[in-house]
């Protein structure tokens, strides 16, 4: 794949103008001024918020000298532009999903999520401490776009279910709303996966034309009253492990900015990431009580037989999809299968051993 084509010479033109646009006058007038969008609308729990909260934070660090505006996925035009906006320099920075540009390569799909990949902490290790941020700023500084950790989606759900699954079988023939790299998986074991916005399932299920659904998680998911078509409820998510979020910036508007100013937006990307991070966690865990208590949903598991089959089918298209991809997206696969594997062994003998000690039948404090 040709990376470069995505930014043609007409669009160099608009970067000049908008570089001139958007930098000299605002300096001259004694400050910078961008727009971020946001992927995501005010219906969506927490990132609409946590855009804000990280536009707020480059503001007041840099006392006003890089002021901030939050703007609506849809607000500068169709948000599927984004990218290529900010590559251009026409938008200053977004707050996206590099999934949603997947058809450019293996690589933009890794960066957002990986079937049986990592957790969000995980994740973090390897890009923040094991080269995942040097491969990532080389993938994406071809297309003239920096990019940062800047929140997540946190662990998903397998979906919504007339009825638990308890076999291969279960899944077989089943209409199955989902996105990414998890449809031809889906289709290998059987299942019939279609996809579609959120916006379509409620009126698809309720018209006949699909059996069950997956979209995020559970503050999300109740959020759009999913809980209202399906009563099943279930975990884990092997495909969506961790959606990282990321703030992306025009890379020459970054680079011009003073070193300090610089700093400014890497650190409230860092901050924002984690106080995203840790604002999901907690509304998911109000949002499973709430859907478990209130609305008599079901929660449940995937049974082992069916994950360790679901996991050799998706290892085998990971494998294809590599030995398919440009060099350049291969070693980001590399870099992170390699530190999957390194991290592994640590987190399972640490948190893997504490959560099944802290399962076992002994009593233990309560507040009633």
């Amino acid at each position: 794949m040709d990376r470069r084509r995505f930014v043609s010479a007409a669009g160099a033109i608009t970067a000049a103008g908008a570089l001139t646009t958007l930098s000299r006058p605002a300096i001259a007038r004694g400050g910078i001024r961008w727009q971020m969008v946001s992927r995501w609308p005010e219906a969506f729990p927490d990132q609409m918020e946590s855009g804000r909260r990280l536009a707020e934070r480059i503001t007041r660090m840099s006392d006003g000298r890089l002021s901030v505006e939050v703007v609506g996925p849809r607000d500068l035009g169709d948000y599927g532009d984004t990218f290529d906006k900010v590559s251009s320099g026409e938008i200053a920075m977004a707050r996206s999903l590099s999934y949603d540009w997947r058809d450019r390569g293996l690589a933009f799909e890794i960066l957002t999520v990986v079937p049986f990949g990592m957790t969000e902490t995980e994740r973090t290790i390897w890009i923040q401490d094991l080269g995942g941020q040097a491969l990532w700023d080389d993938l994406f500084g071809d297309f003239g776009v920096k990019p940062f950790l800047a929140g997540s989606l946190g662990p998903q759900s397998f979906g919504w279910f007339a009825d638990p699954i308890r076999s291969l079988d279960d899944l077989r023939g089943l209409r199955y709303r989902t996105t990414g790299v998890n449809v031809p998986i889906m289709r290998a074991l059987g299942a019939r996966p279609v996809s579609m916005p959120r916006s379509e399932i409620g009126p698809r299920f309720e018209a006949g034309e699909l059996d069950a659904f997956e979209l995020v998680g559970p503050a999300v998911d109740l959020a759009y009253d999913l809980h209202l078509f399906l009563p099943n409820y279930l975990f884990p998510s092997f495909h969506q492990t961790a959606g990282s979020i990321q703030l992306i910036v025009n890379r020459e508007m970054y680079e011009r900015l003073p070193e300090d100013l610089q700093a400014i937006v890497a650190n409230a990307a860092q901050a924002e990431h984690v106080a995203n991070l840790t604002r999901v966690h907690a509304s998911n865990t109000a949002a499973l009580r709430t859907l478990r208590e209130q609305h008599s949903v079901t929660i449940g598991t995937v049974p082992d037989d069916v994950l360790t089959r679901i996991g050799a089918v998706a290892s085998d298209f990971l494998s294809q999809a590599r030995e398919e991809a440009p060099s350049e997206h291969r070693r980001v696969f590399d870099s992170f299968t390699t530190a999957r594997m390194q991290i592994r062994a640590w987190t399972e003998l640490t948190e893997g051993n504490f959560m099944r000690a802290r399962a076992l039948p002994f009593s233990y404090p309560s507040s009633g």
